[in-house]
């Protein structure tokens, strides 16, 4: 029975809204940097940032609770890992406004995100290039 319980649970958690916690970092921005999960990280560092889509249902995903949000993978010299924040996160909204103005994102770029492809694939937003 507990097996049970916990597998409904389980469902119900993965649905949109269903019993969510708000159990994801929030995103603390200024001027030179943003920093989420301890990790500071500043604007200059940054080399690239992909914006992509959650599956809706959560299908491909599971083990994310991203359910259609919308995410960016940041990735900076600060840290190897790419950085992934959601639109759920607390502070999303101004991490994109001051990276867009730090660095300038293609106009409506978030419509590209509702096609299958490009939900999958997402859009380059930013990408650092090196004269060498």
């Amino acid at each position: 029975m507990k097996a049970l319980l916990d597998a409904i649970e389980t469902r119900l958690l993965r649905r949109p809204g269903w019993l969510r916690t708000p159990s994801a970092p929030a995103i603390l921005v200024s001027d030179t940097c943003f920093a989420v999960r301890g990790l500071v990280v500043p604007w200059e560092a940054i080399s690239r940032i992909r914006a992509w889509r959650g599956d809706p249902l959560g299908a491909t995903q599971p083990w994310r609770d991203y359910h259609g949000d919308i995410c960016l993978d940041i990735a900076a010299d600060v840290d190897v890992r790419i950085i992934t924040v959601s639109e759920s996160q607390r502070g999303f909204d101004n991490l994109v406004a001051m990276a867009d103005r730090k660095m300038t994102f293609p106009l409506g770029w978030w419509d590209h995100l509702d096609g299958p492809a490009t939900r999958r694939q997402g859009t380059l937003l930013f990408e650092r290039f090196t004269h060498g």
